[in-house]
Protein backbone atom coordinates (compact mmCIF):
# COMPACT_ATOMS: atom_id res chain seq x y z
CA UNK A 1 0.00 0.00 0.00
CA UNK A 2 1.77 3.19 -1.00
CA UNK A 3 -0.09 5.27 1.33
CA UNK A 4 0.93 9.43 1.20
CA UNK A 5 -1.89 9.95 3.29
CA UNK A 6 -4.76 9.56 5.77
CA UNK A 7 -8.07 11.51 5.80
CA UNK A 8 -9.49 10.49 9.33
CA UNK A 9 -13.23 11.64 10.60
CA UNK A 10 -13.12 11.95 14.15
CA UNK A 11 -16.38 11.39 15.84
CA UNK A 12 -17.09 7.15 15.49
CA UNK A 13 -13.68 6.93 13.96
CA UNK A 14 -10.32 8.44 15.33
CA UNK A 15 -12.62 8.88 18.81
CA UNK A 16 -14.12 5.61 20.51
CA UNK A 17 -18.17 6.09 21.37
CA UNK A 18 -17.03 7.79 24.71
CA UNK A 19 -15.21 10.55 22.46
CA UNK A 20 -11.43 9.45 23.71
CA UNK A 21 -8.83 9.93 21.66
CA UNK A 22 -6.41 6.32 22.65
CA UNK A 23 -3.13 5.68 23.88
CA UNK A 24 -3.08 2.98 20.81
CA UNK A 25 -4.11 5.42 18.08
CA UNK A 26 -2.07 8.71 19.00
CA UNK A 27 1.48 6.00 18.69
CA UNK A 28 -0.04 4.77 15.39
CA UNK A 29 -0.85 8.00 13.65
CA UNK A 30 2.44 9.37 15.24
CA UNK A 31 4.47 6.46 13.81
CA UNK A 32 2.41 6.47 10.65
CA UNK A 33 4.22 10.38 10.09
CA UNK A 34 7.41 9.23 10.97
CA UNK A 35 7.26 6.57 7.95
CA UNK A 36 6.26 9.63 5.80
CA UNK A 37 3.01 9.21 5.88
CA UNK A 38 1.17 12.62 6.63
CA UNK A 39 -2.22 12.58 8.69
CA UNK A 40 -5.58 14.89 8.04
CA UNK A 41 -8.58 14.81 10.00
CA UNK A 42 -11.83 15.40 8.02
CA UNK A 43 -14.61 16.53 10.04
CA UNK A 44 -17.93 18.27 10.46
CA UNK A 45 -16.64 20.19 13.88
CA UNK A 46 -15.29 23.74 13.53
CA UNK A 47 -11.52 24.08 14.33
CA UNK A 48 -12.03 25.08 17.52
CA UNK A 49 -13.32 21.95 18.12
CA UNK A 50 -10.19 19.97 16.62
CA UNK A 51 -7.46 21.69 17.86
CA UNK A 52 -7.18 19.57 21.59
CA UNK A 53 -6.53 16.37 18.86
CA UNK A 54 -3.71 18.70 17.15
CA UNK A 55 -2.05 19.14 20.32
CA UNK A 56 -2.13 15.62 21.61
CA UNK A 57 -1.13 14.33 18.11
CA UNK A 58 1.68 16.98 18.30
CA UNK A 59 1.81 16.99 14.42
CA UNK A 60 3.24 19.68 12.74
CA UNK A 61 1.37 21.65 10.55
CA UNK A 62 -1.58 19.17 10.31
CA UNK A 63 -3.79 19.77 7.51
CA UNK A 64 -7.96 19.79 8.77
CA UNK A 65 -10.97 19.64 6.69
CA UNK A 66 -13.39 21.24 8.97
CA UNK A 67 -17.50 22.15 8.31
CA UNK A 68 -17.73 18.98 5.92
CA UNK A 69 -15.27 20.25 3.52
CA UNK A 70 -16.39 23.88 3.32
CA UNK A 71 -13.44 24.69 4.63
CA UNK A 72 -9.36 23.40 4.71
CA UNK A 73 -7.09 24.82 7.58
CA UNK A 74 -3.36 23.81 7.69
CA UNK A 75 -1.39 24.86 10.45
CA UNK A 76 -3.63 27.36 11.76
CA UNK A 77 -3.89 29.15 8.58
CA UNK A 78 -7.35 28.90 6.15
CA UNK A 79 -6.14 28.10 2.83
CA UNK A 80 -9.74 27.42 1.86
CA UNK A 81 -13.61 28.18 2.26
CA UNK A 82 -16.65 28.39 0.62
CA UNK A 83 -20.28 29.93 2.23
CA UNK A 84 -23.40 28.84 1.02
CA UNK A 85 -25.04 31.28 -1.15
CA UNK A 86 -27.44 33.59 0.91
CA UNK A 87 -30.72 32.77 -1.01
CA UNK A 88 -30.20 28.96 -0.09
CA UNK A 89 -28.90 29.99 3.60
CA UNK A 90 -32.64 31.59 3.98
CA UNK A 91 -34.07 28.73 2.50
CA UNK A 92 -32.50 26.24 4.64
CA UNK A 93 -33.93 28.28 7.57
CA UNK A 94 -37.08 28.60 6.80
CA UNK A 95 -37.19 24.82 5.68
CA UNK A 96 -35.86 24.13 9.43
CA UNK A 97 -38.93 26.37 10.52
CA UNK A 98 -40.82 23.87 8.20
CA UNK A 99 -39.96 21.17 10.15
CA UNK A 100 -40.15 22.27 13.34
CA UNK A 101 -35.86 21.41 13.60
CA UNK A 102 -33.57 23.11 16.33
CA UNK A 103 -30.90 24.56 14.06
CA UNK A 104 -27.27 25.91 14.58
CA UNK A 105 -25.09 28.10 12.27
CA UNK A 106 -21.87 28.87 12.03
CA UNK A 107 -20.73 31.97 10.08
CA UNK A 108 -16.92 33.53 10.66
CA UNK A 109 -16.55 30.97 12.86
CA UNK A 110 -18.62 32.41 14.99
CA UNK A 111 -21.77 29.90 16.59
CA UNK A 112 -25.00 31.07 16.24
CA UNK A 113 -28.47 30.01 17.45
CA UNK A 114 -32.50 30.44 17.41
CA UNK A 115 -32.52 29.05 20.98
CA UNK A 116 -30.48 27.74 23.79
CA UNK A 117 -32.08 24.03 24.58
CA UNK A 118 -30.28 20.79 25.38
CA UNK A 119 -29.62 19.75 22.02
CA UNK A 120 -27.95 23.56 21.67
CA UNK A 121 -26.17 23.10 24.40
CA UNK A 122 -24.69 19.64 24.19
CA UNK A 123 -23.44 20.79 20.54
CA UNK A 124 -21.87 23.91 22.50
CA UNK A 125 -20.05 21.15 24.78
CA UNK A 126 -18.48 19.58 21.73
CA UNK A 127 -17.72 22.75 19.76
CA UNK A 128 -16.23 24.48 22.64
CA UNK A 129 -17.47 27.86 21.22
CA UNK A 130 -20.67 30.02 23.36
CA UNK A 131 -23.60 30.49 20.83
CA UNK A 132 -24.86 33.59 20.23
CA UNK A 133 -29.04 33.93 20.21
CA UNK A 134 -30.49 35.43 16.74
CA UNK A 135 -34.55 35.98 16.14
CA UNK A 136 -33.77 34.33 12.99
CA UNK A 137 -30.71 32.36 11.74
CA UNK A 138 -31.42 34.29 8.64
CA UNK A 139 -29.66 37.59 9.74
CA UNK A 140 -26.22 36.21 8.96
CA UNK A 141 -27.46 34.92 5.84
CA UNK A 142 -25.87 37.48 3.61
CA UNK A 143 -22.65 37.49 5.88
CA UNK A 144 -21.88 34.05 4.58
CA UNK A 145 -22.95 30.49 6.58
CA UNK A 146 -20.55 28.40 6.29
CA UNK A 147 -22.69 25.38 7.77
CA UNK A 148 -26.17 24.76 9.22
CA UNK A 149 -26.89 21.70 11.37
CA UNK A 150 -30.31 20.44 12.27
CA UNK A 151 -30.88 18.19 15.48
CA UNK A 152 -33.82 16.18 15.51
CA UNK A 153 -34.37 12.71 16.69
CA UNK A 154 -32.61 10.16 14.77
CA UNK A 155 -36.23 9.11 12.90
CA UNK A 156 -36.76 12.54 12.01
CA UNK A 157 -33.35 13.35 11.02
CA UNK A 158 -33.68 9.99 8.58
CA UNK A 159 -36.95 11.28 7.04
CA UNK A 160 -35.83 15.17 6.53
CA UNK A 161 -32.74 13.74 4.51
CA UNK A 162 -34.79 11.09 2.83
CA UNK A 163 -37.42 13.80 1.67
CA UNK A 164 -34.38 16.53 1.39
CA UNK A 165 -31.14 15.10 0.62
CA UNK A 166 -30.08 16.59 -3.49
CA UNK A 167 -33.27 18.13 -3.65
CA UNK A 168 -32.80 21.15 -2.14
CA UNK A 169 -30.78 23.83 -4.49
CA UNK A 170 -27.08 25.66 -3.67
CA UNK A 171 -26.87 23.40 -0.66
CA UNK A 172 -25.56 19.51 -0.15
CA UNK A 173 -26.99 17.86 2.65
CA UNK A 174 -25.85 14.43 5.16
CA UNK A 175 -26.21 13.13 8.37
CA UNK A 176 -23.26 13.44 10.21
CA UNK A 177 -24.42 11.43 13.05
CA UNK A 178 -28.14 9.51 13.80
CA UNK A 179 -29.56 12.99 15.27
CA UNK A 180 -27.26 15.87 12.72
CA UNK A 181 -28.31 17.08 9.42
CA UNK A 182 -25.56 19.00 8.41
CA UNK A 183 -25.86 21.34 5.25
CA UNK A 184 -22.63 23.23 3.22
CA UNK A 185 -22.89 24.69 0.07
CA UNK A 186 -23.62 22.62 -3.12
CA UNK A 187 -19.87 22.30 -4.17
CA UNK A 188 -18.25 21.21 -0.76
CA UNK A 189 -18.16 18.08 0.64
CA UNK A 190 -15.50 15.91 2.07
CA UNK A 191 -14.50 14.56 -1.05
CA UNK A 192 -13.88 18.29 -3.05
CA UNK A 193 -11.93 19.19 -0.22
CA UNK A 194 -9.52 15.75 -0.05
CA UNK A 195 -9.28 16.32 -3.70
CA UNK A 196 -8.26 19.82 -3.17
CA UNK A 197 -6.11 18.95 -0.05
CA UNK A 198 -4.25 16.10 -1.80
CA UNK A 199 -3.24 18.94 -4.74
CA UNK A 200 -2.06 21.54 -2.12
CA UNK A 201 0.76 18.87 -0.64
CA UNK A 202 1.26 17.51 -4.14
CA UNK A 203 -0.01 13.70 -3.38
CA UNK A 204 -2.20 11.64 -6.01
CA UNK A 205 -5.32 11.12 -4.72
CA UNK A 206 -4.73 7.10 -5.42
CA UNK A 207 -2.23 7.57 -2.45
CA UNK A 208 -4.56 8.67 -0.21
CA UNK A 209 -6.27 6.58 2.66
CA UNK A 210 -9.78 7.75 3.87
CA UNK A 211 -11.31 6.30 7.12
CA UNK A 212 -14.66 7.09 8.15
CA UNK A 213 -18.00 5.64 9.80
CA UNK A 214 -20.88 7.91 8.81
CA UNK A 215 -22.89 8.85 5.67
CA UNK A 216 -21.23 12.35 5.17
CA UNK A 217 -17.83 10.38 5.05
CA UNK A 218 -19.27 8.51 1.94
CA UNK A 219 -17.94 11.08 -0.57
CA UNK A 220 -14.25 11.09 0.91
CA UNK A 221 -14.31 6.77 1.01
CA UNK A 222 -15.27 6.91 -2.61
CA UNK A 223 -12.86 9.60 -3.86
CA UNK A 224 -9.69 7.86 -2.32
CA UNK A 225 -7.52 5.54 -3.14
CA UNK A 226 -8.24 3.11 -0.46
CA UNK A 227 -11.17 3.65 1.92
CA UNK A 228 -11.41 2.38 5.03
CA UNK A 229 -14.88 1.95 7.42
CA UNK A 230 -15.17 1.47 10.91
CA UNK A 231 -16.62 -1.66 12.05
CA UNK A 232 -19.10 0.76 13.61
CA UNK A 233 -20.26 2.51 10.48
CA UNK A 234 -23.80 1.74 9.09
CA UNK A 235 -23.53 -1.01 6.07
CA UNK A 236 -24.07 1.38 3.40
CA UNK A 237 -21.03 3.10 4.44
CA UNK A 238 -19.09 -0.33 4.12
CA UNK A 239 -20.35 -0.90 0.84
CA UNK A 240 -18.75 2.37 -0.70
CA UNK A 241 -15.23 0.68 1.03
CA UNK A 242 -12.35 -1.44 0.55
CA UNK A 243 -11.36 -2.40 4.18
CA UNK A 244 -13.56 -3.38 7.03
CA UNK A 245 -11.68 -2.51 9.96
CA UNK A 246 -12.36 -2.77 13.59
CA UNK A 247 -15.05 -0.86 15.30
CA UNK A 248 -14.06 2.65 17.16
CA UNK A 249 -14.14 0.62 20.62
CA UNK A 250 -11.37 -1.49 19.96
CA UNK A 251 -9.32 1.37 17.94
CA UNK A 252 -10.01 0.50 14.47
CA UNK A 253 -8.12 3.16 12.85
CA UNK A 254 -5.39 2.45 14.79
CA UNK A 255 -5.67 -1.40 13.81
CA UNK A 256 -5.68 -0.39 10.35
CA UNK A 257 -2.32 1.84 10.20
CA UNK A 258 -0.81 -0.79 12.17
CA UNK A 259 -1.92 -3.42 9.95
CA UNK A 260 -1.57 -1.93 6.84
CA UNK A 261 0.79 1.07 7.46
CA UNK A 262 3.54 0.04 9.87
CA UNK A 263 3.08 -3.66 9.09
CA UNK A 264 6.97 -3.55 6.61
Amino acid sequence: MNCKLIASDIDGTMLNSKGELTERTVAAIKAAEKKGVRFALSTGRPYQAVTEFIDVLDLTDTPCVIYNGAMIVIGGKTVYSLAIEPDAARAVVKEGHKRNAVMICWCDNKLYCEEVCEKVDSYKKISGVEPIVLKSLADVADRGITKFVWFDSAEKTAKNYAELGGRMAGVNIAPSRTDFLEFVNKDCSKATALKMLADILGIDIENCVAVGDGFNDVPMLKCAGISVAMGNADDKVKQNCNIVTEDCDHDGLAAFIEKHILCD
